[in-house]
This record gives C-alpha cells, sequence and structure tokens, in this order.
C-alpha cells in the first residue's frame, strides 16, 4: 500500500460556526424535539456533586419508584416478586434488592411481552433493539421522556472529556442501528449544522475507508474522537504503519469493548491527546465513564444503579455487572445482567469532586471468557496479551466449541514459523493445565462482528465453524 506523508505538524481548525450550534441552533432542536432533555441536563450536571449522602437518597428514591411502579403495572415483575414474597416496600437499602432474582436476557426473549407496562401508551415510547454480538439479540421498549434523559446523561459524561454539542468529533462506530450499513465519512447537512460527527462505519472498514477518513479529518481537524475502543485502536496502528502523523485530538473516548492494556499509551502516543474509558449498552446507554483524573469509572448514579456481584470461578476481585434502569417506566429493566464483569477494587472518592461512585474497569463480556472442564474461567483479552510482545504476531482470538477445546486463530506477522506456535504452546500451557487441547490456525485476518465490534473469543454455537479460511 502506498505511504502517505504529510510534513504539516497537527492543528486544530478554527471553528466558528460551534458556539452559534452550541448556544442556538442545538437548544432549539432539543426543544422541538427531546422536550424534557433541557430539564435533565440542568439537573444532572448538579447532581455530579451532591453529598454522598444525599447521591443515595436520590437514587433510593428512584429505585422504590420504578419498584412501585414494575409491580402495579408489569406482570412480568408481579409475578417474580411474588415468588421471591416481596413486595416493593421490602426494599429499603440496596442491598435488599438482592432479594429480586436477576433478569437475564433470556428473560426478556422470552417473556418480552410481559416486561412492558400496561399504563405507558405506545405513543410514549419507541422500539429499541441489540444488534446480539454475543449471540442474544433484544428487542426492548424506551420512554420518549427516557430517551431524552440518556441523551442528557451522554452529554454530561461527554463533556468531562471536553466534547460539547456544536463541537465536530470523528465517530469510528459499528452498530448499523446509529451509523447506517455503509461507510460514508462524508458529513451531510444534518452533520454540518447540527450532530457535527465524522463517522466512518467500523462493521465494514477497509483500507481505502481508512484513506478517504483521513481525508475527511484533515479538511475538518475535529479535536475529539467517539470511537469503539478497537476501532480506534485499528485505525491508530494503520496511521503509523502509514507515517500518518498530522492526525491529532484533543481527547478521545473510547467504549462498547475492553481498553486492553497498553492500547491507552498507544493512542495517545499515536493521536496526542488523553484516553477516556466509557461503559454503557444500548439497553440503557451510558453506565460509567472516566473523569479528567482516570480513577475508575463514575457510575451514572442518578439515572441507574450498578451492582457488581461476586461470582465463584472467576478471578478474585471481579463479579457481574448488574443494572437497574431507574427512568424507564416503558419496560423496566431490574437487576440486568448484562453480560460483563467489572473489577471490586476502586478507591472511594476521586480528586474531581463528583460524588457519582465509582467501578473498576470492565474486565470482559462473561463469553469473553474460557472455561476449563475444573470449572477454572480464564480472561480472554488476558490471554491474548500473552503475545503482545511478539512481533511474528498481529492478532489472535480464541475459538472454543466446549471446555475441552480451545483453537487459537492467529493473523501471523513478521517471521512467523514453526518456532513461533511453539512459544504461543509454551505459553498458554501453564493457563489450560492439561486440561483442554489447543490447536493453533493461521489466518489471513481476523474480521469484526457484524455489530462492529471485536471479539477475544467465541464459544458455543459461536464457535461451532472454524471456518476453512483458517486451516
Amino acid at each position: 500500500m502506498k505511504e502517505i506523508t504529510q510534513k504539516t505538524p497537527p492543528q486544530f481548525k478554527s471553528d466558528p460556526t460551534a458556539e452559534i450550534i452550541r448556544r442556538i441552533v442545538h437548544p432549539l432542536w432539543a426543544r422541538r424535539t427531546h422536550p424534557t432533555y433541557a430539564r435533565y441536563l440542568h439537573e444532572f450536571e448538579g447532581n455530579q456533586y451532591l453529598h454522598p449522602d444525599e447521591l443515595q437518597k436520590l437514587q433510593m428514591q428512584r429505585l422504590r419508584q420504578q419498584l412501585v411502579h414494575a409491580y402495579k403495572y408489569v406482570p412480568f415483575y408481579r409475578l417474580r416478586m411474588a415468588e421471591a414474597g416481596m413486595t416493593p416496600l421490602d426494599v429499603q437499602t440496596h442491598k435488599d434488592l438482592a432479594q429480586l432474582p436477576v433478569l437475564t436476557k433470556r428473560d426478556i426473549q422470552d417473556h418480552g411481552d410481559l416486561l412492558v407496562s400496561s399504563n405507558i401508551p405506545a405513543s410514549k415510547r419507541v422500539q429499541n433493539q441489540t444488534g446480539g454480538s454475543t449471540g442474544s439479540p433484544l428487542q426492548f421498549y424506551v420512554d420518549k421522556e427516557r430517551c431524552d434523559s440518556r441523551m442528557a446523561s451522554t452529554e454530561r459524561h461527554n463533556s468531562w472529556a471536553g466534547l460539547r454539542a456544536g463541537d465536530w468529533y470523528a465517530h469510528l462506530w459499528g452498530s448499523r442501528f446509529d451509523v447506517g450499513d455503509k461507510p460514508n465519512p462524508n458529513p451531510a447537512w444534518r452533520q454540518k449544522l447540527l450532530y457535527r460527527d465524522l463517522t466512518l462505519h467500523t462493521a465494514c472498514v477497509s483500507e481505502e475507508a481508512m484513506l478517504e477518513y483521513v481525508g475527511v479529518l484533515r479538511r475538518y481537524r475535529p479535536r475529539y474522537m467517539l470511537a469503539y475502543a478497537q476501532s480506534a485502536v485499528l485505525f491508530a496502528e494503520f496511521c503509523r504503519n502509514n507515517n500518518i502523523s498530522d492526525i491529532a485530538f484533543e481527547s478521545m473516548i473510547v467504549s462498547a469493548e475492553m481498553l486492553l492494556p497498553g492500547k491507552r499509551a498507544l493512542l495517545e502516543k499515536t493521536f496526542g491527546g488523553r484516553v477516556f474509558n466509557r461503559y454503557g449498552c444500548r439497553e440503557v446507554s451510558v453506565i460509567a465513564s472516566e473523569c479528567e483524573f482516570h480513577t475508575g469509572l463514575h457510575v451514572n448514579a442518578d439515572a441507574l444503579l450498578v451492582e457488581v456481584e461476586p461470582v465463584p470461578n472467576l478471578p478474585s476481585g471481579m463479579g457481574r455487572v448488574l443494572i437497574t434502569d431507574l427512568l424507564n417506566r416503558s419496560m423496566p429493566l431490574i437487576r440486568y445482567e448484562i453480560g460483563d464483569l467489572a473489577s471490586l477494587n476502586t478507591p472511594l472518592h476521586c480528586q474531581c469532586g463528583r460524588s457519582l461512585p465509582l467501578i473498576g474497569n470492565i474486565e470482559g463480556r462473561t463469553s469473553d471468557f474460557l472455561e476449563l472442564p475444573n470449572g477454572r474461567m480464564i480472561a480472554g483479552p488476558s490471554l491474548a496479551l500473552l503475545a503482545a510482545d511478539m512481533r511474528e504476531v498481529r492478532q489472535v482470538q480464541f475459538i472454543q466449541p466446549d471446555p475441552q477445546h480451545v483453537t487459537l486463530k492467529v493473523v501471523a506477522g513478521t517471521g512467523y514459523s514453526a518456532l513461533t506456535e511453539q512459544e504461543l504452546r509454551r505459553r498458554m500451557q501453564p493457563y489450560l493445565e492439561g486440561h483442554t487441547s489447543l490447536t493453533i490456525v493461521t489466518s489471513d485476518s481476523i474480521p469484526s462482528e457484524p455489530s462492529g465490534k471485536y471479539r477475544f473469543v467465541k464459544k458455543g454455537d459461536n464457535a461451532v465453524a472454524i471456518d476453512t479460511v483458517a486451516q
């Protein structure tokens, strides 16, 4: 591929229209299409500095309101609470919520109609869905007012990284629900006058698309990036491999996937700005984000209740993430097991002064863990780091149809040979403990999922076919 260089030093293009959009265009649009957004934004900006006791009081008030609503208007929860021998009045503290069984994705798939509130008319809610990147697609409903509060939460968390309405930002995203089906980085009039995002669809990215994207970034010089974590890393590696040194960002918000150790430094070295890790999902929007001190992820606690519940067989200090949406009435998600694992070890306070509680880094999806025959679970992303210092290995993915067998799929780098495979086996052996067989195959590439996300581990039904391309 042709090498690209540009001698002009990185600089941000002056944009006098940003303030006009921020103060006039965006508020007028929001008032018309999201009438409660401004109220929620004002509230959320104040809530982040509440005294911890006041924040907890607000959270418990909203939790009780949600539980009472679910008990009265949602058949699924009325039956579930009856089976658990409880009523909403029994929940007086956060710990009391543990009386209610966990809500799973299968529950939503099997009982979706019973989870819809009977007192919310169809005109007051919108249907949404996940892309099913882990094999579990979901359909759900969100209040139109909850859409407003979700937008306000997102703007609050964006502001911690400096990104505000009216600012141009690079948008490396994979969900077709957000950015459509085709890569088209050239901004349309709505992007220029309102949304201000320069979008590259990472579900079908190519070197040609990234080349085109570089041209757009040079034209608009956005100060910020919002991206899937692995997509941002791939773009950074593309720029470094092609000697593109004039793309810079003041800050980069990465989400949707794990930010692996070492990749934060790669992004910051390549693009110059600071990385802000974020955790969220389509079902509840922003869950937690880093602030400017990067000591953990501040939970969106005035809209959500987040539990990190320890699980047997997982590495010490990790637990599964359970989410309760405190504001969505159309289809309440209470103690929803999102399928992710988080670190339990976090500081109690942050230097930023925000009282929003902290959780540790997201350690991956439950599906990202290899399972050994003895029940032990090993994080696939951490195993992927075993080859981080090997130039002979560009990319890896683990494929596990059952606990007795694992296939390591490798994209070969410079100097890959039988000795490379021997070294990979040596590094893997202490983890597999002789209980699980290891097969190593090479492939020209490891594509992302249709959602645009990259999966470190494919298990069960998703791992049945180790396609012949990889042999």
